[in-house]
């Protein structure tokens, strides 16, 4: 099945879902929920803000010693909204920012575009593994709630030790330099390919990624800290949003919900901007923990206003940062 094929017929269940999570509401309640924000936008784009610093703090102790110290925090900051941008309005290609950072980096700041790219897949599994780390207090607190079903509270789990599972053999294959011999093993039916650039290239990243892990462990340690600060100051956006809502709510439910709730999204990463899902489960997770799902829907379109804004920005920065790289790149 042709791979433009895969990604519409992920990107039409994602559709599916979107309208049933809109029939599943009352949208007239919903959207009198959501006027209720008003300068409450204000403080959840303040927040996460807030959150994109510390990401990018985490991402800057991705990189070697030596790489870093020819970095702009300031700069890596724009990239990452750059790049993060276009991998909103990219849906078909999820990753299709990350080359974007990479070249950006390499022009501004003279690293290899490979050691940008070795940065990014470090981060990510730094993000990734904080991101566990926060989860697994959310989903003790679900297990011990007296209001969530059975049902609900054994999926959760399942999904947590699969996505785990794959983090930690993500983080194994990266840390045993496994990319390379399975670059290797791959094209060994195909002599041609034997010493070619592309196997070369292979090899080269993979020795950058081992090589971190292997010698700089405290920078790895101190990336996924500022990572998992990140999850945790989002408590506050989520916080922040439900109080201009008019929700009641208390810190575990908190807690709940947003593990819950990218737990989702990260396993439901094949679909299109989680379109669809990330309003259904929202649904779920409030109905199933005795909110309303007229609520949970409302959390989900104020994220989906934040994205949209975030997107401006980031495609604000790009238009800079483009112009201003051409010089360099000539």
């Amino acid at each position: 099945m042709p791979k433009i094929l895969v990604k519409f017929l992920f990107l039409a269940l994602g559709l599916g879902l979107f309208v049933w999570a809109i029939l599943a509401v009352d949208i007239k309640s919903v959207l009198g929920l959501i006027t209720q924000l008003g300068w409450g936008l204000f403080w959840v784009l303040a927040i996460y803000s807030i959150v994109t610093w510390v990401d990018t703090i985490s991402w800057q102790y991705a990189f070697k010693p030596a790489e870093a110290e020819k970095l702009s925090l300031w700069n890596l900051w724009k990239i990452r909204q750059i790049g993060e941008a276009f991998n909103i309005i990219t849906p078909f290609g999820t990753v299709g920012g990350e080359p974007l950072k990479a070249q950006l980096i390499k022009v501004q700041h003279g690293l290899t575009f490979k050691q940008g790219i070795a940065s990014q897949v470090v981060a990510r599994t730094t993000f990734l593994g904080a991101l566990i780390g926060f989860m697994i207090p959310g989903i003790i607190i679900l297990i011990l709630s007296d209001t969530a079903t059975g049902q609900f509270k054994i999926i959760s789990s399942v999904l947590l030790v699969i996505f785990t599972i794959c983090i930690f053999l993500f983080f194994l294959f990266q840390a045993r330099g496994s990319l390379g011999r399975v670059t290797g093993w791959l094209t060994k039916p195909f002599p041609s390919l034997k010493g070619s650039d592309f196997l070369n290239q292979m090899k080269d990243l993979d020795e950058l990624m081992s090589s971190y892990y292997q010698n700089h462990a405290d920078r790895l340690g101190t990336s996924v800290l500022y990572a998992l600060a990140g999850w945790i100051i989002g408590l506050g956006e989520l916080y922040v949003t439900l109080y201009f809502l008019g929700a009641d709510v208390q810190f575990f439910d908190l807690w709940i919900m947003e593990a819950v709730s990218q737990l989702i999204r990260v396993c439901s990463f094949f679909i299109p901007l989680s379109l669809g899902a990330q309003e259904g489960g929202l649904i779920l997770i409030f109905s199933s923990i005795g909110f309303t799902a007229d609520l949970g829907l409302a959390v989900s379109f104020v994220r989906r206003i934040k994205e949209l804004l975030w997107v401006g920005l980031g495609l604000a920065l790009g238009g800079g940062a483009i112009f201003r790289s051409r010089p360099a790149s000539n």
